[in-house]
């Protein structure tokens, strides 16, 4: 799940930096596309859309794998870890860059969204189970991906499901709130709306 998660936030990084750079070197043409359609802006292309999703999906999935790991997993791996500083980039950094990503960007926060973030870890718990049954071992000859997705204890990987569920739901609601408190200072600090503001918050 790691390596998916971080796989994610490359891809949403690279696609964030292209909007970005897209946007400064349009700034002018989009400013003046912002006023001649009034407050309501201009719709929002495909790519957006796309990047919007990754978003969201990303920002979950990075604070569930940093949560899940520095509460559970970690020390507790049975094996060596050969390379703690990775660990702690993948681990922890990650959460913290979109955590910073997602207090710039200004694009709304759906609670229902929260649906697409989900469907990460149903193909990932089912792609944990087809490796068990397939007799899949890591290098130590562990016939799991992590500890609590060991499925000869059947029980334990369902408590995991279940948990981690309702930390995606937990998350949800957090970033809804922290998406209305932005929403908040908005209309506190900007009294007038200007063009200049739009993307800040």
């Amino acid at each position: 799940m790691t390596n998916w998660g971080v796989m994610l936030g490359l891809l949403t990084q690279f696609m964030a930096s292209i909007l970005v750079t897209r946007w400064h070197f349009n700034m002018n043409s989009l400013r003046t596309n912002i006023c001649e359609m009034g407050s309501q802006g201009s719709p929002a292309t495909p790519f957006v859309k796309v990047y919007w999703l990754l978003h969201g999906v990303t920002m979950s999935v990075s604070l569930v794998i940093t949560t899940v790991y520095w509460a559970i997993l970690h020390g507790k791996m049975n094996k060596p870890m050969r390379f703690p500083m990775l660990s702690f980039i993948t681990h922890c950094l990650n959460s913290v860059f979109m955590l910073i990503d997602f207090l710039m960007v200004g694009f709304p926060v759906r609670v229902l969204h929260t649906v697409y973030a989900m469907l990460l870890p149903i193909i990932y718990f089912t792609f944990t189970i087809i490796y068990f049954l397939c007799g899949g071992t890591d290098e130590y000859g562990n016939h799991y991906v992590y500890p609590i997705l060991d499925w000869t204890s059947p029980m334990r990987g369902v408590i995991t499901f279940a948990g981690v569920f309702t930390l995606y739901c937990i998350y949800a609601i957090v970033f809804y709130s922290i998406y209305k408190f932005k929403r908040f200072l908005h209309r506190s600090f900007s009294t007038i709306w200007s063009p200049r503001c739009v993307g800040l918050i």
